[in-house]
């Protein structure tokens, strides 16, 4: 579902930093869902909205108002597409309180208006072994 970043919404960014080729999965407190790839910030790799059939979802709002979602993107998928493993960056954001909005991010995006699609700030993936 695209535009899902006018509402309250998780979103998920993760980046080959050797082709800064990236992905952003957005995740709403329904459970819809959106994703694009992009070949540098803000340039889509594609006009249209890449089906990824694989992608499941869960969402479930508490009676505070507040809500607990979860999103299982194949690791096949993030390796085929996006050469994930060790050198791979992410990103967690957050937009709340909508329609106000308020930002969130993991990563220190720097100052000015809120930009989440700045792939050299995002942060490393760490790997531990199991």
């Amino acid at each position: 579902m695209p535009e899902l970043w006018k509402y309250d919404v998780a979103e998920l960014f993760l980046t080959d930093p050797t082709s800064g080729r990236y992905f952003e999965f957005n995740l709403s407190p329904n459970a819809a869902w959106w994703s694009c790839e992009f070949t540098a910030p803000r340039q889509r790799a594609e006009e249209t909205d890449i089906a990824f059939p694989d992608v499941t979802t869960y969402a479930e709002l508490a009676p505070d108002g507040g809500w607990v979602a979860a999103m299982s993107i194949p690791l096949d998928l993030l390796e085929a597409r996006l050469n994930f493993g060790e050198t791979t960056k992410l990103n967690v954001t957050f937009i709340l309180d909508s329609p106000e909005q308020r930002f969130l991010s993991v990563a220190n995006l720097g100052e000015g208006e809120p930009d989440f699609h700045r792939p050299e700030r995002f942060s490393p993936v760490k790997f531990h072994k199991a």
